[in-house]
């Protein structure tokens, strides 16, 4: 199985798969029983990472909550409680906001950002390329958890640390 194959199998598994390429791929799970079977393990390891259910709440707890909030709505807050260093550094911290928002296209290249590219630059389009496969590889990785997954993968590959390498642990470790 490739990659892209895989990519499309936790895609159709979380919901991200467009229906038309949802229904070629569940098509193709009938014919394949090793595809299944990866969409199996895929399944499992996802039902896997869900988390416990929630502990019930303590007895009392909204009683508890109401009668505090009764408590607390008495008591205004206001900017006229605050201590005055706290006034003074908010205040500070707006300035210091502005004026950074406002400059930072000045302090960073000298001049004002441009509100369009120059028409040079927009003359210099690059001719149109054959879509190839990883065209499509990249196109299944844009915001997906998929795209997530293959990131973390390829971060892993980079570092050194895949399931064939022993780990650095001393004397012969385990795998990872």
């Amino acid at each position: 199985m490739n990659r892209v194959t895989e990519m499309e199998l936790m895609r159709l598994l979380h919901g991200e798969l467009p229906s038309d390429r949802a229904s070629a791929l569940r098509a193709r799970l009938e014919r394949e029983p090793e595809l299944a079977a990866a969409l199996a393990r895929l399944r499992a390891t996802w039902d896997g990472l869900e988390l416990p259910p929630a502990a019930p709440v303590p007895l009392g707890f909204a009683v508890r909550v109401a009668a505090r909030a009764r408590e607390e709505k008495g008591r205004a807050i206001s900017w006229a409680t605050a201590p005055a260093w706290v006034r003074g550094a908010a205040a500070a911290a707006l300035a210091l906001g502005i004026l950074l928002g406002a400059g930072a296209g000045r302090w960073t290249t000298g001049e004002p950002v441009p509100a369009e590219p120059p028409v040079a630059a927009q003359a210099q389009e690059e001719p149109a390329s054959v879509a190839t496969a990883d065209d499509f590889a990249s196109s299944l990785l844009d915001d997906s958890l998929a795209g997530s997954y293959w990131a973390a993968l390829d971060e892993t590959a980079e570092s050194g640390l895949t399931e064939d390498t022993p780990a650095s642990t001393g004397g012969g470790g385990d795998a990872l």
